[in-house]
């Protein structure tokens, strides 16, 4: 540990609060939410105003069961109120402002205190211990430059450029570790994968589908030996991908879930596969379309409530994602609330026609079991679905694609749609568009409404 944070008791306390009793988990948390609803009434408009309008008291909300008795805040909600949302009087300086990534140009702004995104920090190193991460070894980004952090004359980092830190991001403010090393992800695959060679990271963290086209590119291929793990951010992760990443680089795929808006809310659990909630952060329900608790088994949207920002306090944020209920212990131990899978996200499922999950998935499968003679060539892809009901498979590939590749892909289509018989286009291109907020998506859709921000897991 660095000598300045040799006082701080949290990474004590951190591991303590993750194996309480369900009674002890119960009581924190209606204490922090207690104190936090008590200054929302007093402090800030928005709250104020509501707590009038419903005619109720802070004092209705006891423990984390009563937030049902207030309505949930939506992302439109944030924008429209955001200076009623701020409290009149706060005696910390410094705010920190954050942003969604924004990808219809209304990106979703929130102030932070720096007491609340000091959090980040502790958290952070949470998590990797989770993981089971080794601080004296090289760790490696690939993101958009944007994400990344600037070249020293203040621009972002250019096309075969590396970022170079003494020390990892958060953590290495904590503690001694090894280098961090960036990239951006607008280096072709092919570059990305001569500079894995050339660093020899222990570790990797990007989008799940930037991991996508390295395993693609990968194939036939080993990956570095020195990789002991990879994390996935920012985007959802589905089964078929998890599965090819992890056959391709053979070492333990991670995730977690944050937000702009609120910080890191839960990691994904090794022993688990499941998502623990930092409910030192926030507390997290699922609920279903009538915003009652869904039952265990069931899916449901994810409201989270930030306990440790007063610069813009959100009690019962509507994220916009979709994730499972889950019940019983964790094989790990650890007693902290948790959630299933996240699987995608509500803004963009709700609209689309009836069995298209199953049609996309069906693709997705018939690529993954696609033979390596076959395969070897494609670089990336993109199911996209048109307004008429047809789609089309849009491929990349570093050498034309064989006629058996296609007829695969047809057998498959045809099984999964009938007796609907969809039209299904396949087209070889030479790159694939990206949305306005410049990350990739593999499925798209002409009946995806605007989006208002694109949130999803966090670094």
């Amino acid at each position: 540990m660095r000598p300045r944070w040799a006082n701080v008791t949290w990474f004590e306390t951190l591991p303590s609060n993750e194996f309480l009793s369900a009674d002890e988990q119960h009581a924190l948390q209606a204490e922090a939410l207690k104190g936090l609803v008590g200054f929302c009434a007093a402090e800030v408009p928005y709250y104020r105003d509501l707590f009038h309008r419903l005619g109720s008291e802070p004092d209705d909300i006891q423990e984390p069961e009563d937030l049902c008795r207030l309505p949930i805040l939506t992302k439109s909600d944030v924008q429209e109120r955001a200076e009623d949302l701020q409290p009149q009087m706060l005696v910390e300086a410094g705010l920190i402002p954050t942003l969604s990534s924004g990808t219809t140009g209304r990106p979703t702004r929130v102030l932070h205190t720096v007491t609340s995104r000091s959090l980040y920090v502790l958290l952070k190193q949470r998590e990797q211990r989770w993981f089971r991460f080794d601080p004296s070894t090289t760790f490696a980004a690939i993101r958009l430059p944007s994400q990344l952090p600037h070249q020293p004359d203040g621009e972002p980092l250019g096309e075969g450029v590396t970022c170079r830190l003494p020390a990892w991001r958060y953590a290495g403010r904590c503690f001694e570790t090894g280098p961090y090393v960036a990239y951006a992800v607008t280096n072709p695959v092919e570059k990305q994968i001569e500079w894995l060679e050339r660093e020899r990271p222990a570790y990797l963290m990007t989008y799940p589908e930037s991991l996508e086209h390295l395993a693609l590119a990968y194939q036939g291929t080993r990956p570095p030996e020195s990789l002991r793990g990879l994390l996935a951010i920012s985007e959802q992760l589905t089964p078929q991908m998890r599965r090819r990443v992890e056959r391709t680089f053979g070492v333990p795929l991670h995730q977690n879930y944050g937000l702009n808006e609120v910080g890191l809310v839960a990691s994904r659990c090794p022993e688990g596969a499941r998502y623990h909630v930092h409910t030192e952060q926030c507390l997290v329900e699922i609920v279903d379309e009538g915003a009652e608790p869904c039952a265990p088994g069931q899916t449901g949207r994810v409201l989270v409530t930030n306990l440790t920002n007063r610069a813009m306090p959100l009690l019962r944020y509507d994220t916009g994602d979709l994730a499972e209920v889950v019940d019983g212990p964790c094989p790990c131990g650890r007693t902290l609330p948790s959630f299933g899978a996240v699987v995608g996200r509500y803004s963009r499922i709700a609209f689309l026609p009836e069995g298209t999950l199953t049609y996309v998935a069906a693709v997705r499968d018939a690529l993954e079991s696609m033979p390596l003679r076959l395969s070897r060539p494609l670089r990336r892809f993109q199911v996209h679905q048109f307004r008429d009901g047809s789609f089309e498979l849009r491929l990349v590939g570093a050498a034309p694609l064989a006629a058996e590749f296609a007829q695969r892909i047809r057998q498959a289509w045809e099984a999964a749609t009938a007796p609907n018989h969809l039209e299904l286009r396949i087209r070889e291109v030479e790159e694939l568009p990206v949305s306005p907020g410049e990350k990739f998506q593999d499925f798209t859709s002409d009946f995806f409404p605007a989006l208002d921000g694109q949130t999803g897991t966090g670094e």
